[in-house]
């Protein structure tokens, strides 16, 4: 069996290893993004493409991992110009990479154990002589999160619920006066792929957003939790708030709207119907 996976166009550009800075682009320069997280089965091979369209100068490609509580590494450096690619102190028993042109490259992790999920990044440099070549930028993907399914584990949907203000709350939000939070917690979901969006009356905001790093792992299933802050004078009875929890069940990605609520309904619920559980677009 085999996984195959879509990475992302690199995008961004590192100056310094701690620097990474979002790049302009055209539109002939932006990415093509693969929507739905991998999720792939432990003990198959998970294969990772990367395309790019920086044009035939930049066909030197370089492979990243970063595992949960640890920093980012390198795994291979290809490049066209030679077919034996370094993978430095990762095993090739382990990793393999094709690098067939200047525009593509492919990362492959063999017989996937539970301690190979994480973020895996792509990057494309360059060609540069040998005096440029420690100061040639390098432009990374935004990276993929690959999870490793544990053999017999069934996907679980995540349940959702918004807690209200609590009614002693006195905090301030940036200097508006007093603030009233809202919290969004999923929780009891597997695998661990999922993000929260808060609307504000339809449009999506992140001011005053604060959403866990990453999900937690609570027994066998996993839970996280958002909160959103607004100063008082901005939680009046005519705002609707919403939390929004993207999951990925496995085969396709779903979008879920949990809990729609204002101060108007005295904060109650809208229950979703069966038919409102749609993929994500």
């Amino acid at each position: 069996m085999h996984c195959e996976v879509l990475q992302e166009d690199p995008r961004y550009r590192l100056h310094h290893p701690l620097s990474l800075d979002p790049e302009g682009f055209d539109a002939a320069d932006r990415m093509t993004s693969h929507k739905d997280p991998p999720t792939c089965i432990e003990g198959v091979d998970a294969t990772m493409n990367c395309t790019h369209t920086k044009g035939p100068l930049f066909f030197q490609m370089y492979w990243y991992r970063q595992l949960p509580g640890e920093t980012m590494k390198q795994i291979v450096y290809t490049s066209t110009a030679s077919a034996d690619h370094d993978f430095g102190n990762f095993s090739k028993d382990k990793f393999s990479a094709t690098k067939p042109d200047a525009a593509s490259g492919t990362l492959t992790v063999k017989k996937l154990q539970q301690g190979d999920k994480g973020w895996y990044f792509c990057a494309v440099s360059e060609h540069s002589d040998a005096g440029r070549c420690a100061n040639y930028e390098a432009y990374f993907g935004p990276g993929t999160k690959l999870t490793v399914l544990e053999p017999g584990r069934a996907v679980t949907k995540p349940t959702v619920r918004v807690l209200r203000p609590s009614p002693k709350e006195c905090g301030k939000f940036k200097g508006r006066g007093k603030s009233k939070t809202i919290v969004c917690v999923a929780s009891g979901f597997y695998p661990d792929h999922v993000g929260v969006q808060w609307t504000v009356d339809g449009l999506n905001i992140s001011d005053g957003v604060a959403t866990d790093d990453a999900a937690r792992q609570e027994g066998k299933n996993y839970h996280i939790t958002s909160r959103l802050r607004v100063s008082a004078k901005e939680f009046t009875k005519d705002r609707k708030f919403t939390c929004t929890v993207s999951f990925f069940n496995g085969n396709e990605g779903v979008r879920r709207k949990v809990f729609s609520v204002s101060a108007a309904l005295g904060w109650e619920a809208e229950r979703l119907r069966a038919g409102e559980m749609n993929p994500a677009h």
